[in-house]
């Protein structure tokens, strides 16, 4: 049985821009993440994973490192099997090979091979023309920093460039109604951030800031000088903020499901604890075990109760059986179930994670 232990805060030093959005909708998540040294307390999607092999490939494509697909396929076989190999040693083998658990696997491997085409067919890149990949900016304070994905400088203008793996914009409606897409908040408020540092660095602040998928469909992102200067104060401010509510204790976190489906330290946040005892929405529960069934099939059942409902999780591997009925009268929490279409009915999936 999986437990948290004490939790050890500890002063953020510094913030990332791709950390800051999600550090606003939370600053309580970012305390725990960096009271747990940014390991995980729960294991993330596969794709999350496979989107870390995509992101170094393409700054490996930007940097020139791949001249000819023989280059590319080796690489992409080099990156796919280091991050396997990190998978086993957190102990998530369910998720190996990353071929067989990732969707659309196969097509997004093609369509970061167009990018390495698309390199190898442009002309000659202009000596008068500056690349400059993964380069790592800092404010001077040293508050705010993080490595920006492609930067290009051209005489008296240079263009930010960010790689997404995923859904770069979101449908929105307007005041009339009508569905149109736009990117997501957040990466504006990251290429903003990204354009701060690279003034504070440079003395300039970029003439464009761009947003590029896998199908390298460019997206830009308006901004103006000041919306980028007080970004920068408000990520600042919230970094303050933040690191003065460890010695005041002070905290609070914003238990929704926006904020904590994805969080990967769901177990060690007393705020979502609390929601959950009455909040039966999240595919995850908690409760004290008041019976655990094994069936003939092997599968096992648990039965918890929490305040005046009865919670039923399914299809546990039999192997579960002597940990769950040990735990009888337990308080556990029990984390990424799948919703069953029996109200309060769940059921295990392979990423589950039992805490107590």
């Amino acid at each position: 049985m999986n437990q948290v232990g004490k939790i050890e805060f500890r002063k953020i030093n510094r913030i990332s821009p791709s950390q800051f959005y999600s550090m606003k909708n939370c600053a309580y998540k970012s305390l725990l993440a960096e009271a747990f040294g940014k390991k995980p307390l729960l294991p993330i999607s596969p794709n999350a994973y496979f989107g870390t092999v995509l992101h170094k490939m393409l700054e490996l494509i930007s940097k020139g490192a791949e001249r000819n697909e023989e280059d590319f396929n080796r690489m992409f076989d080099e990156q796919v099997k280091a991050v396997e190999e990190n998978l086993q040693k957190q102990g998530y083998d369910f998720f190996i090979p990353l071929q067989k658990n990732v969707k659309d696997f196969g097509m997004k491997k093609i369509l970061l091979k167009k990018h390495l085409r698309a390199l190898l067919e442009q002309s000659p890149k202009a000596s008068s023309v500056k690349y400059h990949s993964e380069k790592w900016f800092e404010s001077k304070d040293k508050l705010i920093a993080g490595k920006i994905d492609l930067v290009i400088e051209a005489g008296e203008e240079a263009e930010i460039i960010d790689f997404k793996t995923g859904a770069i914009t979101q449908d929105v409606l307007d005041d009339a109604g009508e569905t149109f897409s736009e990117v997501k908040e957040e990466y504006k408020e990251q290429l903003k951030l990204y354009a701060y540092l690279y003034y504070e660095n440079t003395g300039r602040f970029p003439t464009a800031l761009s947003l590029v998928d896998l199908a390298k469909q460019k997206f830009s992102v308006f901004f103006s000088q000041s919306e980028c200067n007080s970004t920068f104060d408000e990520a600042k401010k919230l970094l303050h903020s933040t690191n003065e509510s460890i010695g005041k204790r002070t905290f609070a976190a914003n238990p929704t499901d926006a904020n904590c489906k994805y969080c990967l330290y769901r177990p060690a946040c007393s705020f979502f604890l609390k929601q959950l005892e009455t909040d039966y929405s999240f595919n995850d529960v908690s409760g004290s075990v008041m019976n655990v069934v094994k069936y003939q099939n092997g599968n096992v059942s648990v039965f918890l109760q929490s305040e005046e409902i009865q919670l039923t999780v399914t299809s546990f591997p039999s192997e579960k059986y002597d940990e769950l009925n040990d735990s009888r009268s337990k308080q556990i929490s029990i984390y990424n179930l799948r919703k069953e279409a029996t109200e309060f009915v769940f059921s295990a999936t392979k990423t589950t994670m039992i805490y107590e």
